[in-house]
Formats: C-alpha cells, structure tokens, sequence
C-alpha cells in the first residue's frame, strides 16, 4: 500500500528548502540546506510535531556521510537544542 507525499518547495527551487506532508500524519518533514535553517526556524510548521535528518560526515572511516534521524512534538525547540549544542554546525539537515 502506497502513501501520498506532498512536497512544498519553499523558496522555488528544487535544492532549496522543503517542507513534505505525508498522508495520514499530522507532522511534517523539513528539508533545508543548513544556512537556511535559522531562518526557517520562525515558519509555522516548526511548532508541530515532525521528523528531521542531520546529515554530515562520518566519524568511521568506513563511510563518507553520516545521518542523524530525530523525531520531535515541537520540531523548532528541538532543533534549537541541535544548534545549541554543537550538533548542526558541520552537518546539514536535510
């Protein structure tokens, strides 16, 4: 059984970021290059509950990237622990 995703391409362009819906779910799925993130952080969708990808690079010289998937009730306070804390700089979300 298939699900229906729908993409939002904020800004127009396709490398930009994104917000992704998914049928069924309250939440939302944000996309963004990491100089855009704190602006984003004021967007609406940012109060909801949602998931996020920390992507950067592995610390195994066994692989090039690594990803980080969280899972938040409030996607802005969460990923400003993210920052806070060191976790962003160096690695994008996506």
């Amino acid at each position: 059984m298939g699900r229906k995703l729908t993409i939002y391409m904020l800004d127009g362009f396709a490398t930009g970021p994104k917000t992704i819906e998914i049928g069924n779910w309250s939440g939302k799925a944000i996309y963004s290059p990491r100089a855009k993130l704190k602006s984003l952080l004021e967007r609406q969708e940012f109060d909801s509950p949602g998931i996020y990808f920390l992507r950067g690079q592995s610390e195994s010289y066994e692989f090039d990237e690594s990803i980080y998937i969280g899972e938040a009730e409030e996607l802005r306070a969460r990923l400003k622990q993210h920052i806070a804390g060191g976790r962003i700089r160096g690695q994008v979300p996506i």
